[in-house]
């Protein structure tokens, strides 16, 4: 499983109740817990870890911590080495879906551990079989005390606007998108696996290095990509590496992991740089195989291209099927506002593709009454009004219509409302400022039945947009 937490992965504190006598961060250090006798500062004894003060009143503590990769958790460890008078009691796990943005104002947490007794200086780990895509894990420790490391592992679940394919090239590797390294000929000091890390190295320690070759042939490491698709160049990171970088690299490439092409020979790199060594022409995989001439270290692969439109969209699938509910809610009412139709979409998962979607949205639509369309116009701005950027892009062509335009815009926006009873709803998405206008005086000499049932159709033409614009599949309208 793929590290989900650590510092080198992106993890990061994002609050803790309590930091008296050691930080929070070093439950993200990669390295082992250290002891160091007779060490103190001036709150107490050094520790390699995090440590709250002793509790005095009801309650516990609690750190709150992104991961550096969102993913399904698979397993959860708990190191609490060097800690045996002042470890935690015990300890529970929490997780949520809220996002890179830390939108913990309104998370709904869900218990992936419930509490659970630890002993001092043991590492503890624990198996998880939650399906959802966790962003935010909240550590609770009872009442008090220390917990040297804290370690998230599974399954990585990109956003869905990292793997569009019209994003341009991404990498492949990256450990965010699920790739991961399989196999080496030497990790004599390190493992390939951190070459995949999305961080930037953080020192010689932080990247794959193998011992001193003394006889003849190569190291090599084979990689699974996140995403097959078309490789355009590849980074070999030898920063920190000063003289003990490899001479040359060489690069082979397979869909199947069992037969390979080589692609690149013998490139030369350079010491403690980035190298960026193109393909031309540009070649397809699905795995990819990194070979040191003779030896040495490197610090991250980075493997540039562009998905497989087939596995992107897996990908993107994956990510819609793994949220949490609450985020579900949420993603769905970004496309529809009608509550039925939102709580539906989000109940029907797990989908198979997006036409799945699509078929599901319209079924859920055959089934809305007018109460449910009312609901669903009545979460649209006004054509001509500012709304979110949503909307802003459906009627990017509305701010630069002349001014006597816009006006006629507001005058019959509210004609239309008076006449019917809600918001002008029409699909703007590549249509003038004069186009809606128009639209919107011919409509008013519609009866008020005939007006709901044209706005809904509407309705299911902008949801539609939407939601394949929401799923990176525009290009499938």
């Amino acid at each position: 499983m793929t590290d989900l937490i650590s510092r080198a992965a992106g993890g990061r504190i994002v609050a803790c109740n309590d930091e008296f006598f050691a930080e929070a961060e070093n439950l993200l250090q990669t390295g082992e817990p250290i002891w160091r006798e007779g060490v103190y500062t001036d709150r107490g004894k050094w520790m390699d870890g995090w440590e709250t003060r002793r509790r005095r009143d009801p309650g516990h503590d609690w750190c709150v911590i992104a991961l550096g990769i969102p993913g399904r958790v698979g397993e959860v460890v708990v190191d609490t080495s060097h800690f045996t008078g002042n470890y935690a009691e015990s300890f529970s796990l929490d997780a949520c879906g809220a996002g890179s943005d830390d939108r913990l104002d309104r998370a709904e947490w869900v218990e992936l551990i419930a509490r659970t007794p630890l002993s001092g200086n043991t590492t503890a780990s624990f198996l998880v079989t939650d399906p959802h895509r966790v962003t935010h894990v909240r550590l609770n420790i009872f009442p008090d005390g220390g917990v040297a490391r804290l370690r998230v592992e599974g399954d990585p679940i990109p956003g869905r606007d990292s793997v569009c394919p019209d994003s341009g090239a991404v990498d492949l590797a990256s450990s965010l998108l699920g790739g991961e390294a399989l196999d080496a000929s030497n990790v004599h000091y390190s493992h390939p696996s951190n070459l995949l890390r999305p961080s930037d190295p953080g020192g010689m320690w932080d990247g794959w290095e193998t011992a001193r070759r003394r006889g003849p042939g190569h190291d090599w490491a084979d990689f699974r990509l996140g995403m097959s698709g078309v490789v355009e160049s590849v980074e070999v990171d030898t920063r920190f590496f000063k003289g003990n970088s490899p001479g040359w690299v060489s690069l082979h490439v397979s869909d199947d992991g069992a037969s390979w092409d080589e692609v690149v020979t013998r490139a030369e790199v350079g010491a403690d740089v980035i190298n960026v060594i193109g393909l031309d022409p540009p070649a397809h995989a699905g795995f990819l195989r990194l070979d040191l001439h003779p030896d040495g270290g490197v610090a991250r692969l980075r493997v540039r291209g562009r998905p497989d439109e087939q596995a992107a969209e897996a990908r993107r699938i994956e990510y819609l099927n793994s949220l949490f509910d609450q985020e579900a809610l949420l993603f769905f009412r970004r496309a529809c506002g009608a509550g039925r139709w939102v709580e539906a979409m989000a109940a029907a998962r797990p989908f198979t593709g997006v036409g799945a979607v699509l078929d599901t949205a319209t079924a859920v639509f055959s089934g809305l009454v007018e109460p449910d369309w009312l609901e669903a116009f009545g979460a649209h701005p006004r054509i001509g009004d500012k709304g979110d950027q949503v909307s802003a892009r459906e009627q990017s062509r509305v701010p630069g219509a002349p001014t006597e335009v816009l006006t006629d815009l507001a005058r019959v926006n509210q004609r239309y409302e008076e006449r019917f009873g809600f918001t002008y709803i029409v699909y703007a998405s590549g249509k003038s400022a004069e186009e809606m206008l128009e639209l919107a005086q011919r409509r008013l000499g519609n009866q008020r039945d005939e007006e709901i049932q044209i706005a809904a159709g509407q309705q299911r033409a902008i949801t539609e947009t939407r939601l394949l614009r929401m799923l990176c599949a525009e290009g499938r309208a």
